[in-house]
């Protein structure tokens, strides 16, 4: 691959993949079931090839990644890079009660687990999820992951309360890539969390994911992600979901860790009737930059989309988000909308906010809206002059901001652990010049 130094365009440090790295693929290999061998070379053969994202593709062209040095980090392919926890939690639990057992035939563990105790099911789930296609950090989890969560709900099966899975990933000077997915098959029903974390005292890390989410048909599945690794990571994730007929999917995403962030959230809304809610929040403070490219493509009949995303940025914090709703001419009676609203704190931060609509059919109901402003004074002057310190009076219009999306999220404990974290941040942070 011909590397171009010093272009204007240029994002990474340099523009090939570390020599080491196939090297690796091929120590991988052995980690997996030789029936899917062919999948895992024909993605290591397309990633391989392709040249590195630049700042002439507008997904990306407010990153930098040459701060990170891919050459400098470990490519460990014989031990995994995760280690997952799982609970299995009903909506009467209190703390300090025992858990309930999972039901019979749902699997919720790591790939590697899988391919050790049903080989035959890892296959059949891997060789139904094509490689994911985009690019070369799209299609490398595909061939250098050597594990990733796997989630495997069978027909008709309704699992009550919620399952929650942390998953911390080794990110001390490694690459680490995973490669996760979850299944419902027709008329299954989950409400799932999913952290994803690395040790805090760890060195700087680099992160690249994919996750697969599909949906049979009538089944239902609420996600809330959670993207908290420390600020010396680095993070590049692509995330698609495909909904099957009369299907619904509620997921949430909560963007607040890593140096810098890039996500592709992508629903395939392929089945007549599907639906599907996304929000979001995002906070990135003190030099953190968290781009999220959203998009709701629209195939079949009656299908509905609704996304709503929220962002606060300061001290030197970038957001970025990018959306797109694309309707088929297939797509009739399509119902979509996208929302995205930010705060600007102070003069350092820096807000972008893209949305966009690409319709090919006239008998639908779309639309979208994008704002990005600063802290309302009157709503400053108002609390200030009821005795409530100008930081105090702050944090609440943000807390209140950010409220509608984090209620969303199922678990009461994640709900207050969020809006803890995200007020701590601002407490932290402290008035500093706020923007007028």
């Amino acid at each position: 691959m011909v590397t171009r130094t010093d272009s204007p365009y240029q994002i990474f440090k340099k523009n090939e993949l570390p020599d080491p790295w196939e090297v690796g693929f091929q120590n991988n290999l052995t980690n997996w079931p030789t029936e899917l061998h062919p999948q895992l070379q024909a993605a290591w053969e397309s990633a391989s090839t392709q040249t590195f994202p630049n700042r002439k593709d507008e997904s990306w062209r407010w990153m930098d990644f040459k701060p990170l040095d891919l050459e400098s980090l470990t490519l460990n392919t014989h031990g995994s890079p995760l280690r997952l926890t799982v609970r299995h939690i009903l909506e009467d639990d209190e703390p300090g009660t025992e858990r309930a057992s999972i039901p019979q035939g749902v699997i919720v563990t790591t790939m590697r687990e899988l391919v050790a105790t049903d080989p035959d099911l890892a296959v059949r789930l891997l060789t139904a999820s094509p490689v994911t296609s985009g690019g070369i950090f799209a299609e490398l989890p595909s061939a250098l992951a050597n594990d990733g969560l796997i989630v495997y709900i069978p027909r008709g099966v309704t699992v009550e309360g919620a399952v929650q899975c942390y998953l911390e990933v080794s990110l001390d000077q490694r690459a680490a890539f995973t490669r996760s997915l979850v299944w419902l098959e027709e008329g299954a029903a989950l409400n799932l969390e999913v952290g994803w974390f690395s040790d805090p005292s760890s060195e700087c890390g680099f992160h690249n994911g994919s996750l697969d989410v599909y949906l049979g048909g009538r089944s239902n599945l609420h996600l809330d992600e959670r993207q908290q690794f420390d600020k010396n990571c680095w993070n590049i994730t692509y995330e698609t979901a495909h909904l099957g007929a009369d299907s619904q999917f509620n997921w949430n995403y909560a963007a607040v860790g890593s140096n810098t962030s890039k996500n592709f959230i992508k629903v395939e809304l392929d089945g007549k009737g599907s639906q599907a809610n996304l929000q979001g929040v995002m906070f990135p403070s003190d030099g953190q930059v968290i781009n999220l490219d959203t998009r709701q493509n629209h195939w079949a009949e009656r299908t509905v989309s609704n996304l709503l995303y929220r962002s606060v940025a300061r001290q030197k914090g970038r957001s970025i988000w990018h959306g797109m709703i694309y309707v088929d001419p297939k797509a009739r009676q399509t119902d979509a909308y996208q929302s995205n609203k930010n705060l600007d704190l102070d003069d350092s931060a820096d807000v972008k906010s893209v949305p966009g609509l690409e319709i090919l059919n006239e008998d639908v109901k779309c639309s979208h809206g994008a704002t990005v402003g600063s802290i309302d004074e009157e709503e400053m002057y108002y609390l200030q002059a009821r005795g409530i310190p100008p930081i105090e009076a702050e944090t609440l219009i943000v807390e209140g901001f950010f409220n509608e999306v984090i209620q969303s999220f199922k678990l009461e404990g994640t709900r207050r652990e969020l809006l803890e974290q995200l007020m701590t941040r601002m407490s932290l942070l402290g008035n500093g010049d706020r923007k007028k």
